[in-house]
């Protein structure tokens, strides 16, 4: 399978349409449906569904544009990086959980890029479950994710910052009144909570000294991200078990109520161990380390 056939395949992908597709290429629609035809019987599966009006993705199709997507971008990464012998530069990609923490990486890429314009970043925001697939799969090279995590199998640094638990409520619902949250008040409250599996979110149960059990929360559902999430709590119809100080939360229509007694948790910055780092993500380490210095 060549790069070629790849970077075909996903123009045929984007486009939904071959004629298009060889348009943006700069080949005949015949050559191209027949690099497309040649792929098929090379993988042994349908990659398109073909119509008079569009070619559309089968499910195999959806599977090896997303594995396409990771091939080109590691190839690309790759040659930025070897290309790159003299000055610092190429991409750091930076995976990342929703926390103030992330202010301490930001400072430490720009710092970076005052030194070296020619570096370059991307991001990506999950929760830690998501974000360490990530780093696993080399999409990401650092991860920071929010405790606890299990970090014995990653060289990682401690950040500062902790960060405030709490749940999140409309200002006009009938939570929107309270100052802060008790184990007693918790369990009656409609709640939307992480949908982290891997790692646990909060350890409630310790918190609240065994009042708080697993499986009495009233859960009425998950959430990746808290943006999509705080519109629900906004319109009164649930409450949002998240952390404080996160942009998505600075409205007048929404309130952060901190658990009390007060719980907070802290974040973590990992990173393979034994990996070896482009020049660019080695100079952004050493920038990180001597911005937690300061």
């Amino acid at each position: 399978m060549e790069l070629r056939t790849l970077k075909y395949f996903l123009a045929v992908a984007r486009e939904q349409n071959m004629t298009e597709a060889a348009n943006v290429l700069h080949v005949t629609q015949p050559t191209l449906s027949r690099q497309m035809a040649d792929l098929e019987r090379e993988l042994g599966c349908t990659l398109f569904v073909r119509t008079n009006r569009a070619t559309m993705l089968t499910a195999d199709g959806m599977r090896l544009r997303q594995r396409a997507e990771e091939i080109l971008q590691l190839v690309q990464q790759t040659e930025d990086e070897m290309g790159t012998k003299r000055e610092v530069a190429g991409v750091v990609r930076i995976g990342a959980g929703e926390t103030q923490a992330m202010r301490v990486l930001t400072d430490a890429f720009a710092e970076l890029r005052r030194n070296h314009p020619r570096v370059t970043c991307q991001l990506y925001t999950g929760n830690a479950d998501a974000v360490e697939e990530r780093l696993e799969r080399g999409l990401v090279d650092f991860a920071l994710m929010i405790e606890p995590v299990n970090v014995e199998k990653y060289d990682h640094l401690e950040l500062p910052a902790r960060d405030t638990v709490g749940v999140v409520v409309g200002t006009h619902s009938p939570w929107g009144m309270l100052d802060a949250v008790t184990p007693q008040t918790l369990v009656q409250m409609p709640l939307l909570v992480s949908s982290r599996t891997t790692h646990q979110t909060f350890d409630l149960a310790t918190w609240s000294n065994g009042l708080v059990k697993p499986g009495q929360l009233n859960v009425v559902g998950t959430f990746d991200l808290i943006g999509n999430a705080a519109l629900l709590a906004e319109a009164g119809t649930a409450c949002v078990l998240g952390i404080d100080h996160l942009p998505e939360l600075q409205t007048s229509r929404l309130r952060f109520l901190p658990l009390e007694p007060a719980l907070t948790t802290g974040s973590v910055v990992a990173w393979k161990r034994h990996r070896i780092f482009s020049p660019a993500c080695e100079a952004f380490l050493e920038q990180l380390r001597a911005t937690l210095e300061q």
